[in-house]
């Protein structure tokens, strides 16, 4: 089977480490090629990709509208003549010419449903992304993002409560999305009432970061907040197991694939309680919830873990349903058994 993933770019995020993930587990058994239309790129993403799978790279300057790029792109795609063309972003399928087996991936909460009429199947990330899109008029499959289990280095044991936590958010630094803000004024709430046994570590860039490090400062969390940066996947999957406990405190999110990764890292994690990330840790069954957006109730619950009362045999169920349900191998083949179903 011939297989063409298409996106506009690939900087770094969840949706680009997922489809590499997915990439490489597909070249093992099927033609892949990944074809990129904007020149909007990064070396740290594009180097994880199988030499397996060609990349074809159409350089086109974003939001500019140059016929002939997207005429090469075309031309291209119709060169290798995939059996499946599978989209991962919004709008791009007007872009491409022909009466291909379009399909398209989902990958997260209030798209527009601009183009989703001229594919052959939708697939969504979780349920409530399937949810939504049903809202919009269209069916689509839930087929959960992958992550590279077998990989993770996993943590051995558990912080005694008087030890120095590190607390760990891997994300985007983007506050609308990702919350960052509501966890910075939950550790000052925990500094008030006389905790400070803690160091928050942001893994990540985005636009959000030059706000959160004047909140920092504003708020006196110098000493316990470290920005560490942008980290490749190679290094989060042998370090997040340095790491006491995984917060991801998102306003939205789709899925919640380092809630995932943090969990084959056998790290207590804790989420806010919209449904993306609850699907992830089973409503409950794998880890711990606050009320979203709600600061104080966050810091209710980091309380409850720095004074020793996380449910640590949680962890260990944690693992085994995140390898059971989330490995990218599963998650390969899942679409391979629904690309099939359009030959």
């Amino acid at each position: 089977m011939k297989v063409a993933h298409v996106v506009w770019g690939m900087k770094t995020g969840g949706v680009e480490t997922m489809l590499v993930n997915i990439i490489n587990e597909q070249v093992k058994t099927e033609e892949v090629r990944l074809f990129i239309v904007n020149d909007f790129v990064d070396d740290f993403v594009m180097e994880k990709i199988s030499p397996k799978c060609k990349v074809v790279c159409i350089n086109r300057q974003p939001k500019k509208k140059d016929y002939l790029k997207i005429l090469v792109l075309n031309i291209k795609i119709w060169l290798f003549k995939p059996n499946i063309l599978h989209l991962h972003s919004n709008r791009i399928s007007q872009a491409l010419f022909g009466r291909w087996n379009f399909v398209r991936t989902i990958h997260g909460l209030y798209n527009k449903p601009d183009d989703y009429s001229r594919m052959k199947s939708l697939y969504a990330i979780s349920d409530v992304v399937a949810e939504y899109t049903l809202k919009q008029g269209f069916k689509s499959t839930v087929i959960p993002n992958g992550i590279k289990v077998a990989e993770m280095n996993t943590k051995i044991g558990c912080s005694n409560a008087c030890d120095i936590f590190h607390l760990v958010q891997v994300s985007r630094l983007y506050t609308k999305a990702k919350g960052q803000d509501v966890f910075l004024n939950a550790l000052k709430i925990l500094i008030n009432q006389g905790f400070c046994n803690f160091v928050l570590h942001f893994v990540g860039a985005g636009p959000s970061e030059q706000e959160l490090r004047k909140m920092t400062s504003d708020l006196g969390l110098d000493e316990y907040v470290s920005f560490e940066g942008l980290k490749s996947q190679e290094y989060i999957y042998k370090h997040l197991c340095d790491y006491d406990l995984f917060v991801q405190p998102s306003r939205y999110e789709g899925f919640g694939l380092t809630i995932a990764e943090a969990m084959a890292a056998k790290l207590p994690v804790l989420v806010s309680d919209i449904q993306g990330p609850m699907e992830v840790i089973g409503f409950g069954k794998y880890g711990l919830s606050f009320k979203c957006g709600d600061a104080a109730d966050l810091a209710e619950k980091l309380k409850v873990v720095l004074q020793g009362g996380y449910d640590y045999s949680l962890i260990d169920k944690a693992y085994h349903h995140v390898r059971e349900a989330y490995d990218v191998s599963t998650t390969a083949q899942r679409y391979l058994q629904e690309y099939r179903k359009l030959l």
